[in-house]
């Protein structure tokens, strides 16, 4: 049921009527889950298990946490004046163990059936290749059930939290399905957090027009950048991707240019599209992307881009590894060695955090695909931190030595500039088909580039003078609006149109609404583009 279908749309207003005919009684929630299986079965009741199993096993998870914590609570307090100090010790040791072993347990399970669903095949070749003679491991028909990295990342995430104890369990099995199946947020994210979602889904919402209008907004949004620019790139991206070695290197930049802003649009609209149709339920959902291409920095385009997975990443992995016993007795050792000269303190302080952070993009890369280029892919940007992170002191120094300041608009323009040309780097392991494709491509664009291709070769890629005029006004209108966004500090465009007059905000909808009407690419003949993201 895709988001840009006339049956989600049904489905969604159908769902709604039965959400606010219930609006005074205690069981609202119980719509919204009876709607999120539907939607996950209507999607496939083949891999619906894979689902249930997440949900069973985190939930049992979860509550065996809490009843060791209880447990362990109430041992040290009736043993209070009893115990030694180092039996107290011992104990809490006893009790840590067993907690670590059930998280230990559920996420090799859960992330265990990720990896074999997703990896399995990738790591078989791979060893068939080794092997002598004609002998292969068996290959799988294997496929991807609906959202399972974005359900499986938020299950875990809460089962993480509960043996942190920054949060108590969901007792109730069915409310605790519904977190982890709202179908807004099941096939791209955003990826939400216990406490966020918690009261938001279980507590009834009346009526507001505020809400349906907001959500409505969000939702036209999201259809706009995804039917009208989005998918109008798909094909012209696809033709040159997918025989690279017929264009010039000048037609494949082109590519990997338009392949910015459709990556941008799909997933973008997606999720307004998730956080519209949230809304329209009352329920707020986290933003997920805040203008990247704004980015001055590598590491603050990647605090805008799929914020969710990035704070998940930071939260889980991150931290884990940057405070570790390692990662301590790594800063204290080159401290000790090196820490009485400005570099040796700032390497020492950096290290730890700069090599955790290169472990979190190598874990994002292989998060994406089962596929070399996406190991290349984790690796290019991890690297990128780590230097900016590393090399910091430097830049800092040589800004100062130019009389650089950060609000010279120039300077501010080269720093987007040059993290926009690191991040395109970064997207040709997405485009190309593998990671030797993907050198080959940039080799043809620094060595085989001619401007008079563009002439030759583009018109051929299926992009009408129509379809240029629609692009060039869409993308006017999604770059104006983003600054704007960006000036008052807002995600959502109807909490920047309720500021404006009636007739404006009125105005603006309908031009949005016949944009989407008359431009957007959809229709009983056209097969519409998946969002990008579904895939993983």
């Amino acid at each position: 049921m895709s988001y840009t279908s006339l049956v989600f749309a049904a489905f969604v207003l159908i769902l709604c009527v039965l959400y606010y005919l219930l609006s005074k009684t205690k069981f609202q929630w119980v719509v919204l889950l009876a709607g999120s299986i539907f939607f996950y079965l209507y999607a496939s009741v083949k891999y619906a298990v894979f689902i249930v199993f997440t949900s069973l096993t985190v939930y049992a998870g979860a509550l065996l946490l809490d009843k060791l914590t209880q447990k362990r609570k109430q041992t040290i307090k009736a043993n209070k004046g009893v115990w030694s100090k180092e039996e107290k010790s011992a104990y809490k040791k006893k009790m840590e163990r067993k907690a670590k072993a059930v998280v230990a347990a559920d996420l090799v399970l859960n992330f265990g059936i990720l990896i074999v669903l997703k990896y399995y095949n990738f790591v078989a070749g791979g060893i068939s290749s080794l092997l002598p003679g004609d002998t292969t491991l068996p290959v799988l028909s294997l496929v991807l059930p609906l959202g399972i990295s974005f359900y499986t990342f938020q299950a875990t995430g809460y089962l993480i939290d509960v043996y942190r104890e920054t949060i108590k369990p969901e007792r109730n099995i069915l409310k605790f399905g519904l977190f982890v199946s709202f179908f807004p947020q099941i096939v791209q994210g955003p990826i939400s957090d216990f406490t966020q979602l918690e009261n938001q889904l279980i507590s009834g919402h009346k009526l507001e027009f505020r809400n349906i209008k907001t959500g409505l907004e969000r939702i036209l949004w999201g259809l706009f950048k995804k039917l009208v620019i989005a998918d109008r790139l798909v094909n012209s991206i696809s033709a040159v991707t997918g025989a690279y070695e017929n264009y010039d290197g000048i037609v494949i930049l082109y590519a990997s240019l338009l392949y910015a802003v459709q990556l941008y649009c799909d997933f973008s609209g997606g999720i307004d599209i998730s956080i519209g149709v949230s809304q329209l339920f009352g329920i707020n959902l986290t933003e997920n992307f805040r203008r990247p291409y704004f980015s001055k920095t590598i590491g603050e385009y990647w605090r805008r881009w799929h914020i969710t997975l990035g704070e998940w990443m930071k939260k889980y992995i991150f931290y884990s590894l940057a405070m570790s016993d390692l990662s301590q007795n790594m800063t204290r050792g080159i401290n000790k060695k090196f820490g009485t000269s400005k570099a040796g303190a700032h390497i020492a302080k950096s290290l730890p955090s700069a090599l955790a952070s290169f472990v979190v993009f190598m874990v994002v890369g292989i998060w994406h695909g089962a596929n070399g280029k996406y190991i290349a892919f984790g690796v290019w940007n991890g690297l990128l931190i780590m230097l900016s992170t590393l090399l910091k002191p430097v830049f800092v120094a040589s800004k100062e030595k130019l009389h650089i300041k950060d609000s010279n608009p120039v300077w501010c323009f080269w720093q987007m500039l040059r993290t926009f040309i690191l991040v395109l780097i970064g997207y040709f392991f997405d485009i190309a088909n593998d990671f030797g494709s993907a050198m080959r491509m940039m080799r043809k664009v620094l060595a085989e580039s001619h401007w008079s291709a563009l002439e030759a070769q583009v018109p051929a890629l299926g992009l009408t003078r129509f379809d240029a005029y629609v692009l060039i006004a869409s993308l006017l209108v999604l770059f104006v609006s983003s600054i704007l966004f960006e000036k008052q500090k807002t995600d959502s465009p109807g909490m920047w149109l309720e500021k404006k007059p009636y007739f404006v905000q009125w105005l603006i909808l309908y031009l949005l609404i016949v944009a989407v009407a008359l431009f957007g690419i959809y229709g009983p003949d056209y097969s519409a583009a998946e969002f990008v993201y579904m895939q993983f």
